[in-house]
């Protein structure tokens, strides 16, 4: 009877072990992407952080991890996409990737090369080209020459 309770433990503590490995010994423990990415999302990791992780240890699996995170989550698309660029994906490669991988095109756009805007057309805010102003440019500011 001790044994069979000692080997039921040392079993669910091996299996514990497998749950909680990071993604990185994961993929080198043989894991599918999927697999993976779902894993890690199901412990609690976003998926953002999954991919970056997952990039930064198997970056010949860009494509296959962009497109698992898209299906699995498909409402942080543009998370997935940004995290990838962040981790240096050319951003264009990303989004080919997600799109590929079921995003929906018209929700979805790549995120600006490093030193870029950082902001997307028609998201509101203040308009970056717009010069700052001057008080008194054309026009008179009440100490005109003309005014005295």
């Amino acid at each position: 009877m001790k044994k069979a309770i000692l080997g039921v433990a040392l079993g669910a503590s091996l299996l514990s072990g497998i749950a909680t490995a990071g993604i990185a010994e994961n993929i080198e423990a043989g894991y599918t992407i999927q697999q993976v990415i779902a894993n890690a999302v199901a412990e609690g990791t976003s998926v953002e952080d999954a991919v970056a992780q997952a990039l930064a240890a198997a970056p010949a699996e860009a494509d296959a991890i962009i497109a698992v995170a898209i299906a699995l989550r498909p409402d942080k698309a543009q998370a997935i996409i940004n995290a990838a660029a962040a981790q240096g994906m050319d951003p264009q490669d990303a989004l080919a990737a997600a799109i590929a991988g079921g995003a929906d095109p018209t929700k979805v756009t790549a995120p600006p090369a490093a030193g870029g805007l950082g902001f997307a057309p028609g998201a509101g805010g203040p308009n970056p080209f717009s010069p700052p102003g001057v008080n008194g440019a054309g026009g008179c500011d009440g100490v005109c020459p003309s005014k005295n």
